[in-house]
């Protein structure tokens, strides 16, 4: 599964959180132009519904992590159940919706697997084979395009922070300007 794109999709109390289809839309553009499989993974307790609503969607498959344990979220329980899974599907990537949930859980995620945390990502883009994601840096004071180094990419984590449509890093172009 290495060359597969995997979205953990976030619930709370059994409702989807809508910023989840946010990074779906990030995860399908990103498959497009890598030509990865898409799969996408809910963690929970009676998420049958939820999983069922996912699987509607482009993805070629959506794995329900289900569990009593995973009934209130802690963080702990959370990490527990994702590295396991992912240690065992072994993703290309891992996409996470920006939500306060990632934010708490997804650092301690990423170092329980050993594999980098890109955080706050605003966009990407492919440069040959590499994929660079935009962050804003020192609060906003400028955007950074950083890569994973990780070679080959065994797994790469990201919080993908989108409004609307995926945001690409845009052409520059010079601009006239009178004094």
């Amino acid at each position: 599964m290495a060359n597969s794109i995997l979205v953990i999709v976030e619930q709370r109390e059994g409702k989807l959180n809508r910023v989840s289809w946010e990074t779906v839309t990030a995860a399908q553009v990103i498959a497009a132009e890598t030509g990865w499989t898409l799969e996408a993974a809910v963690f929970g307790s009676g998420i049958a519904a939820i999983a069922g609503e996912v699987a509607a969607k482009k993805l070629a498959k959506v794995y329900a992590i289900e569990s009593s344990k995973l009934a209130r979220y802690t963080p702990d329980g959370v990490v527990a159940a994702l590295k396991q899974f992912i240690q065992q599907k072994h993703p290309g990537l891992v996409l996470m919706p920006h939500t306060y949930q990632v934010r708490d859980f997804a650092p301690q995620l990423a170092a329980a697997l050993g594999r980098t945390l890109i955080s706050d990502a605003t966009g990407f883009r492919k440069e040959g084979e590499k994929l660079l994601f935009t962050r804003q840096m020192f609060q906003g004071k400028f955007a950074a395009d950083v890569a994973f180094a990780c070679d080959p990419p065994t797994l790469q984590l990201s919080s993908l922070a989108l409004s609307g449509a995926i945001r690409r890093k845009p052409e520059l172009l010079p601009l006239p300007w009178k004094q």
